[in-house]
């Protein structure tokens, strides 16, 4: 495997899950994985200290260390430090992780090889032009599809239409509404066949929604009073999250006579400018910046929320909107790519036009706010509906392990490295 990514974005297994799922459900199902990538990842949130890889049964971990512009006695700009992150990864990347998985596969026999997210599939592209192995191109979702009629955005997202284009025996498309089926189809019509588009798995065995006992305890093990209208926004602190909606709304729902407070789960590259964001509101006592908590640690926030909030651009499913509800939590959010898949507005949650500014959001927030049982009827229409549809990551992976092994069957038309 190829991945210019950090197993888990954050500190002490906070981020993301997908990558880590990936390698445990394959070391499960007995197979050995030789991972190629970078000491400090594309991923990384800058300004946290790089830590080392986790243990993981069957896999071992090859890194190697990124020239940065940064590595300079001086400061730079932030422009400069955007344009250096970029370059490392979309240039130098490929190049130096192609050359690492090149002498690795000249040491020892391997079977496949497996490029992960955009810098891992140019990497891969790179590899293959001296290696005849089944290839596998797996991608967590897509910026892509806004910019598919947009000629000169195309152009500035050259190493997205690289990735999505290359040549592959098997895809896997993240189903997170942001459309990466369809993106696939336009920028690889040869993928149409052999794209997996699936879902991301939760794990079921741990999430659960609480009892009115649990929920109080988890309301006063975080500070919080049983008469406050409690907001839970869960997610990396990147712009295209859009946290500084759920700023802008509570400052007009309070101003609007709702005392609710804003709980942030989550950290990145953006949480100095949303923080200076609230300190100019004047909500410092009512927006709770919780920091980067561990994957297991999330639910206590869930129970403890009155309505979860998913306001992000490009589309609002992912795993965090789907642990709401596995949780049966109020769920407000935008109706941005594929949401309206899941959250049907007056049924099982809040869905607000794309466009609804902080006006809109705080009126529904308010009628949210004075009318508990509206919220839990949705609440239990939103627990439903997980019961039903969503799979746990041992059967997401699990699905993905046999797609793959399946491309290393005797006979199998596609083992053959990409066609």
């Amino acid at each position: 495997m190829i991945t210019a990514l950090d197993v888990w974005a954050l500190a002490g297994g906070g981020g993301a899950a997908s990558l880590y799922q990936t390698l445990t459900g394959f070391g499960r199902r007995g197979h050995t994985i030789d991972v190629v990538g970078p000491t400090i990842g594309a991923n990384h949130h800058f300004g946290a200290p790089a830590l080392p890889p986790p243990a993981i049964e069957g896999v071992r971990f090859h890194s190697f260390r990124l020239p940065s512009l940064s590595d300079a006695p001086v400061a730079l700009p932030p422009a400069l430090t955007k344009a250096d992150q970029k370059l490392r990864f979309a240039l130098l990347f490929p190049v130096l992780a192609s050359r690492l998985a090149g002498r690795l596969l000249g040491s020892a026999a391997y079977d496949l090889l497996y490029g992960y997210e955009v810098h891992g599939v140019l990497a891969q592209r790179l590899v293959r032009r001296r290696q005849r192995l089944p290839l596998v191109a797996r991608f967590q979702g897509t910026v892509m599809h806004p910019y598919l009629d947009r000629p000169l955005s195309r152009l500035r997202k050259y190493e997205e239409v690289l990735a999505l284009g290359a040549a592959a025996d098997l895809y896997v498309m993240t189903d997170d509404g942001t459309r990466g089926d369809e993106v696939l189809a336009r920028l690889n019509p040869r993928a149409r066949d052999r794209t997996r588009f699936w879902r991301n798995g939760l794990d079921l065995d741990a999430i659960r929604a609480p009892t009115a006992q649990e929920a109080r305890a988890a309301r006063r093990a975080l500070a919080l009073e049983p008469a406050d209208f409690v907001l839970l926004t869960t997610a990396r602190l990147a712009r295209w999250k859009r946290t500084d909606r759920a700023i802008d709304a509570l400052a007009a729902l309070r101003a609007r006579g709702v005392d609710a407070r804003l709980i942030v789960v989550g950290d990145g590259e953006e949480r100095a400018a949303l923080e200076a964001q609230a300190r100019r509101l004047a909500l410092t006592e009512a927006v709770d910046f919780r920091g980067a908590v561990p994957q297991g640690e999330v639910q206590r926030y869930l129970w403890a929320a009155d309505v979860f909030l998913s306001l992000s651009e490009l589309s609002n499913l992912g795993n965090p909107l789907l642990e709401a509800m596995v949780t049966r939590r109020c769920i407000l959010t935008l109706d941005e790519g594929d949401t309206r898949d899941l959250i049907q507005d007056g049924a099982n949650g809040v869905l607000l036009a794309s466009d609804a500014g902080p006006p809109a959001i705080a009126a529904a927030l308010v009628a949210l706010a004075t009318d508990a049982a509206r919220r839990r009827r949705l609440a239990t229409a939103a627990r439903k509906y997980a019961a039903g549809h969503f799979w746990s990551w041992q059967e997401r992976i699990d699905a993905e392990v046999d797609a793959v092994e399946a491309l290393l069957e005797p006979g199998s038309q596609r083992a053959h490295g990409g066609g």
